[in-house]
């Protein structure tokens, strides 16, 4: 009887590489990240502002149109609670605030609350009527002295 062994088959020894990113792979990757976003981020910022802007406009709008109504059976225009409107605008980035109201017109103030503040330019919105003149102010203070292109801009027009 013979004995014969088995070896086993020899195999030289592989290493296998991890699969994965090298660190600087990767830090290539985070970087081209970095500079894309410090592009999109300012460009993003101002749009949302500019949607957030149109809620002040719908408020504007809706007390514009609530003075009116009041006016048609009062001899003076009324002040937000007599119109039952709203002193936060319904999304609730603005303020609005009735300034003025006679016989003859009234102003009415939407001012940037909360996150909205950062919309710099156009930070107060005013709606003015006397008579027949309707103004459509904007501005960064509550003076809202914005020059005619940048008042169009805040306004939407």
């Amino acid at each position: 009887m013979t004995l014969t062994r088995s070896h086993a088959p020899t195999t030289p020894c592989r290493r296998t590489r991890a699969a994965g990113f090298s660190l600087p792979e990767l830090a290539f990757s985070l970087t081209i990240v970095g500079i894309l976003s410090s592009i999109a981020y300012p460009a993003f910022s101002s749009t949302l502002a500019s949607v957030r802007r149109s809620d002040a406009l719908v408020a504007l709008m809706g007390v514009q149109t609530q003075q009116e109504r009041y006016r048609a059976n009062h001899e003076t225009y009324g002040d937000l609670a007599q119109l039952g409107v709203a002193s936060v605008s319904r999304s609730g980035h603005y303020e609005l605030t009735l300034e003025a109201a006679s016989p003859n017109g009234y102003s009415v103030r939407a001012a940037a609350i909360g996150a909205q503040r950062n919309d710099s330019v156009c930070r107060y919105l005013r709606l003015s009527v006397d008579g027949l003149n309707v103004v459509y102010a904007s501005g960064e203070s509550d003076a809202t002295t914005n020059a005619a292109a940048l008042n169009r801009r805040c306004w939407g027009q």
